[in-house]
């Protein structure tokens, strides 16, 4: 491989050895991973959230959630082609490429077995939950088939029994030869198969380079398996569900849910990939345009003639990944904190000193009060995660929606976040707030309530 410069020090993974790349907030792990596969490119393939935010655009929103899209996207099938995988441009005149492709189509069935994709090959991929995605970016990179992967925090968004396979798949890449790169936020995500580790300090610099032993994992569960809902408070209903049917790709994800949600409630929304977790969020909210086809009564009302969605959605917040593939890269960070006020029809409303006062005091809470000034672009995805949080919390929610809360967050970023939130809802207890969290420490505290999906299709 190319060696590649980390603030003057040379550095060159070498065939066999599996490297995982660790450091605190901003210390430029995404940017070493894909430093070192552009220099790489040849014999290099890598995975990141970026490739997912990459695919963001106007259309986003509400494309992902149409049971049929009509825009000019891929299906997952027509995305793990020969052609789109390798980027092939369909004018270019090339070789037959004969061996390759033989190889292509021996590797592909093994690969949408393996990631379980196969009951995905027909849904559009802005169709796909955050977890789906990541796999399918993985089958792609798996389909290239070149000697060195790079994954980037690849368990962000994965539910533990995905996350099991992942490493699974690890073992067995290494088996056949090939070299991992693995950048991670956690060191319990650490892949037991690493052999060395690169350490990069705050400053972006190299603290150490080498050998290395993963420590060893010790599983928790995502919830007490003894936790019981208690029964429902003597509160008004904030939000009520009634017999939902709701079918995806020919699958049903929602079958006769009906649900309600008392006001101050906590609600913790667990269950694989791809149950519907994001999509219920999106209903909840009415980002989904199939929010005004069903029984949904929020604030004690329902979407449509005379209830317009703005009157609705001005008292619900939300932080999503979606969001954040979303940014204006050109926006200021206190920009961004400032556009969560909306009046009732929707429009952005002028910040008073007051506001931008309150903006700043959010972003010094979270360690960014000093980045107010710079572009959102500028900042690491976890920073942005933050910003978010702030962004919500300037809007005084009602209702508050966390979708993966503390995805791409490091540990410390999580726990600012976690704390923030908890003193929110320490000083707003009639405030309801629902979140969708994979790992034990992304959940909130005080959550008391559980709602646990089946698997898609299992209704």
């Amino acid at each position: 491989m190319i060696p590649i410069t980390i603030s003057g020090t040379k550095w060159c993974p070498a065939r066999g050895e599996q490297w995982v790349i660790a450091g605190p907030i901003g210390s430029g792990k995404t940017h070493v991973a894909v430093l070192l596969a552009r220099s790489n490119a040849a014999e290099a393939a890598i995975v990141t959230f970026g490739q997912q935010a990459s695919t963001a655009n106007t259309d986003w929103q509400g494309a992902r959630y149409h049971s049929f899209v009509e825009y000019d996207y891929k299906t997952v099938a027509q995305t793990l082609t020969y052609e789109a995988v390798n980027r092939i441009n369909p004018f270019e005149v090339r070789p037959p490429e004969t061996e390759k492709r033989a190889a292509f189509d021996r590797m592909l069935p093994e690969v949408i077995e393996t990631l379980r994709l196969k009951s995905l090959l027909n849904h559009w991929t802005v169709q796909l939950s955050n977890g789906e995605q990541r796999r399918l970016l993985l089958a792609m990179a798996l389909l290239r088939n070149t000697p060195v992967l790079i994954l980037d925090d690849p368990f962000a968004g994965l539910d533990p029994e995905m996350a099991d396979i992942l490493r699974a798949l690890m073992d067995r890449l290494i088996c056949d030869g090939r070299t991992l790169i693995v950048t991670v936020r956690h060191e319990d995500e650490i892949p037991p198969c690493m052999t060395h580790r690169l350490l990069l300090a705050a400053d972006r610099t190299v603290a150490s380079a080498g050998p290395f032993t993963p420590p060893q994992r010790e599983p928790k569960p995502l919830i007490d398996p003894s936790h019981r809902n208690p029964p429902p408070a003597e509160t008004p209903v904030v939000l009520a569900l009634r017999n939902i049917d709701y079918t995806l790709g020919g699958k049903a994800l929602m079958e006769n849910f009906s649900w309600t949600v008392h006001r101050g409630e906590r609600w913790l929304i667990v269950g694989p990939n791809g149950s519907g977790k994001s999509t219920l969020l999106s209903l909840i909210s009415g980002d989904n345009p199939m929010a005004y086809a069903f029984d949904i009564v929020r604030f004690g009302k329902r979407l449509g003639r005379g209830t317009p969605l703005w009157s609705i959605r001005s008292r619900i917040a939300a932080v999503t990944p979606e969001q954040q593939a979303c940014l204006t890269p050109t926006l200021t960070v206190l920009c961004v904190v400032l556009s969560g006020r909306f009046d009732s029809e929707g429009r952005q409303i002028a910040p008073t000193e007051t506001d931008t006062k309150a903006a700043i005091r959010l972003l010094k809470t979270l360690g960014l009060d000093r980045r107010a000034a710079d572009p959102i672009a500028e900042l690491s995805a976890g920073h942005c995660r933050l910003v978010l949080v702030a962004r919500a919390m300037m809007a005084k929610p009602e209702l508050l929606l966390l979708d993966e809360l503390c995805m791409n967050l490091e540990p410390e970023e999580a726990a600012k976040a976690l704390s923030l939130l908890d003193g929110l809802l320490a000083r707003r207890k009639s405030m309801t707030t629902l979140c969708v969290a994979h790992r034990p420490d992304h959940i909130p505290p005080g959550f008391d309530r559980i709602l646990s999906l089946p698997v898609r299709g299992a209704w």
